[in-house]
């Protein structure tokens, strides 16, 4: 009886991330190269360059269910909420964005966007879904964000250190620099800014939507 339960437990865990919704949880997860994100709707078509006459590379048609939705080509994605976003790597004229729309062969392709809030280069998609959500840190993020500076600069005064956090609430973007209030273990509240992105465009904190 043991070893069935044992069974079942390494079968559940094996069946399970294959119906999980999609976030990135490690720095890797986020190309250094993206510049924002796009919201898919029921169904996206990828050109090959940024011209419907181009030829048409990838036609996608998404329902939302766990089971079908196709695996690589989200940075986010909540099927429960209709909620699908991907990496934007380039924009070109009158509403054109570069999609990576396959994570695991790095291919990208162009999609025109339909309204002026479906794309959201970085900063402001911080400040929207951040500010609603808070962030989180990324697992493998550096210790040295961790530290709250009193400005948005490396050798600014130090003036807390974040330890188990609890929850980062988002007041506002300045550059690679956010500055947070945060609830620690401790339960004493901190504010400072920390470095939520490198200058080489690593993301180290992500918006904790939900």
């Amino acid at each position: 009886m043991k070893n069935k339960i044992i069974l079942l437990l390494l079968s559940m865990l094996f069946i399970i991330p294959a119906f999980a919704d999609t976030l990135p949880y490690y720095t890797n997860n986020i190309p250094a190269s993206s510049i924002g994100i796009f919201q898919t709707g029921d169904s996206l078509t990828i050109y090959k360059e940024p011209d419907e006459n181009s030829h048409i590379v990838k036609q996608f048609d998404f329902n939302y269910k766990q089971e079908s939705m196709p695996d690589g080509v989200f940075c986010v994605l909540l099927n429960e909420k209709k909620l699908g976003l991907m990496y934007v790597t380039d924009i070109g004229d009158d509403g054109w964005v570069e999609l990576l729309y396959d994570k695991h062969t790095g291919a990208k392709g162009w999609a025109k966007t339909e309204d002026r809030f479906q794309f959201l280069p970085w900063l402001s998609f911080y400040n929207m879904y951040g500010r609603k959500y808070g962030l989180r840190l990324l697992k493998d993020a550096p210790d040295s964000i961790d530290v709250l500076h009193a400005k948005p600069e490396d050798l600014a005064q130090n003036v807390a250190k974040m330890r188990y956090v609890k929850q980062i609430r988002l007041t506002a973007v300045r550059g690679n620099w956010a500055l947070v209030s945060v609830v620690d273990i401790d339960k004493t509240p901190k504010t400072g800014y920390m470095k939520w992105r490198d200058t080489d465009g690593k993301i180290y904190a992500f918006p904790n939507i939900k």
